[in-house]
């Protein structure tokens, strides 16, 4: 996620500069055939600009529905804070056993929670096979030295016995079985009289309300947006940039010959616009890809990880992540 209020003009020139440079040498190519040769490359701007209009109200489309995408990414994992947080306060509230520290009931509960939420977000964070590693949005990552995403393995090796963490590197979906293994000691404790029935109850809702969100997410991770539209926005805004400069020279032809060369730098600008609005729904449509417009998912598992071991009064707490060159993970 960016975090500076704007973007700067070096994130923007590192995507735009090859189209830039393309777009001027496109349009002055045209414009010098049409001065040199004096037979007008261009057209009537009327179905150019119908054109336009049509792209636009695609390319809009797209972005909101990508946006959707985005924001409902952001909701799941605003649940999974909140349903953590309860889950952290009835652990050390409803159950009665005995014994403290790192061996303590309630300790291994929080502490294999803590696993369980970064086991979904590294899960999430697995390349799709749609994803295109050398897309806009990864590229900005890697340009801006931001550090890599911890591993699995060592991942829960932090979290968890050295046991339990060889047996869920074994499975498909590590998350799923860390989550069945929290729901097998609470019935454990139920049963051993530590907890209550109606506590029971509500500890395993949220065992439920944390499977529930792993779902809503992986759905979007698994579904990717509907490439009809993804595709086919991008061909439709390339058909207009690269027919945009013939209306444009016949235009500019009709003030005067030596003004047709104005043509270039309004196409530059108006192809510039068009290609950015195609750029930013593309960089949004997959939340979960790593990329600088992803959910900071790394931030958001650490302050899971900082409110639960204090509620547990460790000591040795780690700190809140923060933004590197701007980008938050």
């Amino acid at each position: 996620m960016y975090t500076a209020r704007e973007i700067k003009l070096g994130i923007v020139l590192s995507f735009a500069w090859k189209t830039l440079v393309f777009f001027f040498l496109y349009a002055s190519a045209l414009c010098a055939i049409s001065y040199l040769s004096g037979h007008t490359l261009g057209v009537s701007f009327v179905p150019i600009g119908l054109i336009g209009t049509a792209v636009a109200f695609y390319v809009g489309f797209k972005n909101n529905s990508s946006y959707d995408r985005l924001w409902e990414a952001r909701r799941i994992w605003g649940a999974i804070v909140n349903a953590s947080r309860t889950f952290g306060a009835t652990t050390c509230t409803y159950i009665q056993s005995e014994g403290t520290g790192k061996g303590s009931v309630k300790a291994q509960l929080i502490h294999r929670h803590i696993a369980y939420v970064n086991a979904v977000r590294i899960q999430l964070r697995s390349k799709s096979v749609w994803n295109d590693p050398g897309a806009t949005a990864n590229a900005v990552v890697e340009e801006q030295h931001i550090p890599a995403d911890q591993s699995m393995p060592d991942m829960l090796n932090r979290f968890l016995p050295a046991d339990e963490a060889a047996f869920y590197q074994t499975r498909k979906n590590p998350a799923t079985h860390i989550m069945k293994a929290q729901a097998k000691q609470l019935d454990d404790e139920f049963r051993a009289g530590r907890i209550n029935e109606l506590f029971y109850f509500h500890m395993m809702n949220l065992v439920q309300e944390f499977y529930n969100q792993q779902g809503a997410a992986e759905r979007i991770k698994n579904f990717p947006f509907p490439r009809q539209y993804a595709y086919f926005s991008k061909v439709f805004v390339w058909l207009f940039i690269l027919a945009l400069p013939f209306g444009l020279i016949n235009e500019f032809a009709k003030l005067g010959d030596g003004l047709i060369f104005l043509a270039i730098p309004s196409y530059v600008l108006i192809a510039w616009v068009f290609h950015t609005m195609e750029i930013v729904g593309d960089t949004s449509e997959n939340p979960f890809e790593n990329a600088i417009n992803d959910v900071p998912m790394t931030s958001i598992c650490r302050t899971i990880e900082i409110d639960l071991r204090e509620m547990l009064n460790e000591t040795s707490i780690p700190a809140p992540i923060t933004a590197v060159n701007n980008i938050l993970m």
